[in-house]
């Protein structure tokens, strides 16, 4: 990605967009700030003939939402766009109010998005974004993943994203929109000092002062995204040395694993936790070395680490996780197992106690009962069809998802 902006945005989204149709049905997010507005009005220029359709989501969380949303609807009405107003009434509860609106949000875009059939859909981050993102992941103390530049585009959710306004600051966004006589919402809360971003953003004149200018930390992001991409690639030949999957559970040779640096550890962790929770995000680095550390077992992120002996680390599922979890035939369970060949009155389940008791033979599996607790395992009704993990019953009733690292 180039850090020097082009001089015409819109010839650098027709750029961006040729290898499409140019009938193309493209999504574009759009919640009236001005990064947004300036996508869709530049999308419209750069591409007159594609079938341009923009969502705007409501979070149900400020009152101004709803007028930003009219306002929204009626500016791609002029613009011939056409509109959806995405409402979320059910945000999950918990801790980080903004990681979860921004998870709902994602999902809420992704339907809306495969409902109108689009071949990707936009988002209007930019430069500053970038830059501000890198700041917060500084303060928080991230690595190589963390300060790595946001990425341009990506598949996720069986959609494809887009973030081509990367190589503009805000400033030239706006420019744009001031040259287009177009004007925009601003949301209170980007002036909220409660939010980390707002004191970014308030820093920043004084941040420039010292030379760490927008321009500049964008490209110390796209630096990093380049270390991520290496150490990516150089960790992909160390799996098969360290670590081993056990059906459903990551074994990591504890001893090969300690002799590798630090990073690689925390990396291939990170990565075989997120594989078996199915969560995106690695845990925050402090617990995931507390765990590393701890010489019992001990629960992170969804899952179960078991020192299983001086040389076995075993990651399995959290047994509380997944113990009323059900899938009927032709569901995923957990995010990663699905039925082969099975009949509609089969269901999957973990294990649990009541299964465990219908498997005589499961010590001479080897694996640790914790382990075997959490495992799938098919069913019909009350009667046990087959569990892998405890030698029950045929092995190849059930499909597991491989891991990235093997893809």
């Amino acid at each position: 990605m180039s850090l020097e902006p082009p001089q015409d945005i819109s010839s650098h989204l027709a750029e961006v967009f040729a290898p499409l149709p140019k009938d193309a049905v493209i999504g574009v997010a759009v919640s009236g700030g001005s990064d947004s507005v300036a996508l869709l009005l530049a999308l419209r220029a750069a591409m007159p003939q594609a079938h341009l359709c923009a969502a705007t989501v409501d979070h149900g969380l400020r009152a101004e939402a709803k007028e930003e949303a009219h306002w929204v609807s009626a500016l791609c009405g002029k613009l011939g766009v056409a509109h959806t107003t995405l409402t979320i009434s059910d945000l999950p509860k918990g801790p980080n109010l903004q990681a979860r609106a921004r998870s709902a949000r994602y999902e809420a875009l992704a339907a809306w998005g495969r409902d109108m059939a689009c071949r990707c859909i936009c988002l209007g981050h930019s430069q500053t974004d970038v830059a501000e993102n890198f700041l917060i992941r500084l303060a928080r103390g991230s690595g190589a993943d963390g300060l790595s530049e946001m990425r341009g585009r990506w598949t996720d959710r069986d959609m494809d994203w887009q973030r081509p306004l990367l190589a503009f600051c805000r400033e030239d966004l706006q420019g744009f929109l001031h040259a287009q006589g177009q004007g925009w919402c601003n949301d209170p809360s980007n002036e909220d000092p409660a939010f980390m971003r707002v004191r970014m953003r308030q820093a920043a004149p004084e941040l420039e002062a010292l030379g760490l200018t927008g321009h500049r930390l964008a490209a110390t992001a796209t630096r990093m995204r380049h270390v991520q991409e290496a150490l990516e690639f150089s960790t992909r030949g160390l799996w098969p040395q360290v670590a081993q999957i056990d059906v459903t559970d990551v074994l990591f040779d504890r001893v090969a694993l300690s002799r590798l640096p630090r990073e690689y550890i925390e990396r291939m962790v990170s990565a075989a936790l997120n594989w078996i929770s199915g969560q995106p995000y690695r845990p925050r680095n402090s617990a995931l070395l507390r765990a590393l550390a701890a010489k019992k077992t001990v629960t992170l992120h969804g899952c179960v680490l078991i020192p299983q002996s001086k040389t076995v680390l075993r990651i399995s599922r959290e047994f509380s996780v997944v113990e009323r979890q059900v899938a009927q035939a032709g569901a995923p369970w957990d995010g990663r197992i699905s039925m082969v060949n099975a009949e509609k009155s089969y269901e999957i389940r973990a294990l649990g106690p009541s299964g465990l008791g219908q498997c005589p033979g499961w010590r001479d599996s080897g694996r640790p009962r914790l382990a075997l607790l959490a495992s799938p395992s098919l069913w019909q009704g009350q009667r046990l069809l087959a569990a892998p993990m405890a030698q029950f019953g045929p092995k190849d009733m059930l499909k597991v998802v491989s891991p990235p690292w093997e893809w």
